[in-house]
């Protein structure tokens, strides 16, 4: 379903102009994602929820040690990171720099401005989005 809303940010070129948005239900829980899984499979809940924690716990760790993680059927997720810039210039100055170092090969922890969850869609979802219908509210 679509709701209507309108920009009121006067910073940007869509000032005052009105847009559609998704309508978003209400928030689904992993209780109650386990719940539906369990009925659906005929495992317990309470394996369910033991699996679902277990994995969680696996994406989070592997994704914290730099590997993607491709969810069959969802898509795959990896973490991203913003970074300061620096020149060349600044590069050879820095402490403990060595004559011929490649500044492609060097980004400090201090360059590291934020980091980010990266998702890029399975093709199920995109095509799963591609086919949704939407209804005016």
């Amino acid at each position: 379903m679509i709701s209507v809303y309108q920009n009121k940010n006067d910073k940007t070129t869509a000032y005052n102009k009105w847009y559609g948005r998704v309508k978003q239900g209400l928030e689904i829980k992993a209780d109650v994602l386990c719940q539906h899984a369990a009925q659906d499979s005929g495992i317990e809940e309470a394996h369910v929820a033991m699996v679902f924690d277990g994995v969680l716990k696996q994406i989070k760790e592997q994704l914290c040690n730099g590997h993607p993680i491709k969810v069959e059927g969802l898509g795959t997720f990896k973490v991203g990171i913003s970074s300061e810039g620096w020149s060349v210039e600044n590069f050879q100055k820095r402490p403990g720099y060595k004559e011929g170092e490649d500044p492609r090969k060097w980004c400090s922890a201090q360059q590291v401005k934020s980091c980010r969850l990266l998702y890029r869609p399975s093709e199920d979802i995109k095509t799963m989005l591609r086919e949704i219908k939407f209804e005016q509210v």
